[in-house]
């Protein structure tokens, strides 16, 4: 049989025990009804029976004071009604009649004893419902292990499919794919094949929001004055976040990269050190993509546009430093309090330039704010 502590702390797994008016659940044993009535203490129901109201206060001068205690509250008829039966007293029809019962039960004391056919039907009741319990939460397990079992299934199909989408997104077009692992040709991209502006695909996110496509998603890349710093946004119409971008490129494949962003609707930043990811450029204006985000893990990929489309303003490089310059701690906090209808500052919150390994540790707003760690075999760039 359970301990006392475990009947106690017992989850309901199985239906309740119904028998002759009684109802036995986890470690509640009730008299079925609207209140559902458990058996009350002997000396508090002798309480509750032979209750007097006291006389009322009164103030210094002798009268009647206007503040009085709470007036008594008396339990319910079904209350009472149920003490009858938990008692095993002949059963009564009301409310009155069920306190001169138990009354007439208690005689000159002021304990009531439960009888040992209650007592014995309350511990079967118990024990067949312990019993009981033990077996539905053996069945519910298996019904939650095999919802999970499903679920990962599910899960893995989807990665499978999302994965499937994007190998076929960069198998699109004339040119032979990559080797794994590999930059075309064994070599890393100039800059020259690096900027410019691409499609991308992101599976994951078109699952999140119906309305995200992948005509709503593009990536732009512009190289800085020294060719070796990179930046750009990943903006979807549609899907709730805009992003600016940046890469400083030191090593090849794969290159590590930081993201900032801000969701379009309530405009809500993100930043961070868990805002992270990998890209790989493959190759004849291809890359793919791997990237953290408290919405997920999740891959993409991006093919470059051809001819004037894929033009990039001379400019832009600068207002994305900017864009992700301006999503950090104090513009977070700010734009929280002015949630509130507060007011949280002027909105100058944008950062100062770092120096970074493109313009060998100069600050320079032409040149990078990276900033991360320097635990990358090649440095990030940010979304």
């Amino acid at each position: 049989m359970a301990s006392d502590s475990e009947q106690y702390f017992m989850r309901s797994y199985a239906p309740p025990i119904r028998r002759d008016g009684f109802v036995c659940i986890g470690d509640d044993f009730y008299v079925q009804g609207r209140l559902n009535s458990r058996r009350a203490n002997a000396t508090d129901l002798h309480t509750l029976l032979t209750y007097t109201a006291p006389p009322p206060v009164l103030t210094k001068a002798g009268k009647v004071a206007k503040r009085q205690p709470r007036p008594h509250e008396d339990q319910s008829e079904e209350f009472y009604l149920a003490q009858v039966a938990h008692y095993g007293l002949k059963a009564v029809k009301t409310k009155d009649a069920a306190k001169r019962a138990l009354l007439s039960a208690f005689g000159s004391k002021k304990t009531l004893a439960v009888p040992d056919r209650i007592l014995k039907l309350e511990k079967e009741m118990r024990e067949e419902y312990t019993a009981a319990n033990k077996t539905a939460k053996v069945k519910y397990l298996e019904e939650k292990r095999e919802e999970k079992r499903k679920e990962e299934e599910r899960q893995n199909k989807r990665k499978r499919e999302r994965d499937s989408a994007i190998e076929e997104f960069l198998q699109e077009g004339s040119w032979p794919p990559p080797k794994k692992g590999k930059t075309q040709g064994g070599k890393l991209q100039t800059s020259g094949e690096l900027s410019g502006k691409f499609n991308v695909i992101a599976p994951f996110l078109t699952e999140q929001w119906d309305d995200a496509t992948q005509d709503d998603m593009w990536l732009k890349l512009s190289s800085s004055s020294t060719n070796r710093a990179f930046g750009g946004p990943l903006i979807s119409a549609s899907s709730p976040g805009s992003f600016a971008l940046r890469l400083f490129l030191r090593v090849g494949d794969p290159v590590a990269f930081f993201w900032r962003g801000r969701e379009s609707g309530e405009g809500i930043s993100t930043f961070g050190d868990r805002n992270n990811g990998t890209i790989n450029f493959l190759g004849g204006g291809k890359f793919k993509a791997a990237m953290n985000s408290d919405l997920g893990d999740f891959k993409f990929a991006g093919t470059k546009l051809d001819g004037a489309e894929a033009d990039v303003s001379a400019g832009s490089l600068r207002e994305w430093k900017k864009t992700w310059r301006s999503i950090n701690q104090r513009a977070y906090d700010r734009e929280n309090v002015a949630r509130w209808g507060k007011w949280g500052g002027d909105g100058d919150d944008g950062e100062n330039p770092a120096g970074s390994d493109t313009t060998e540790g100069a600050e320079s707003d032409e040149e990078g704010e990276y900033a991360g760690g320097d635990d990358y075999d090649s440095t990030g760039f940010a979304f």
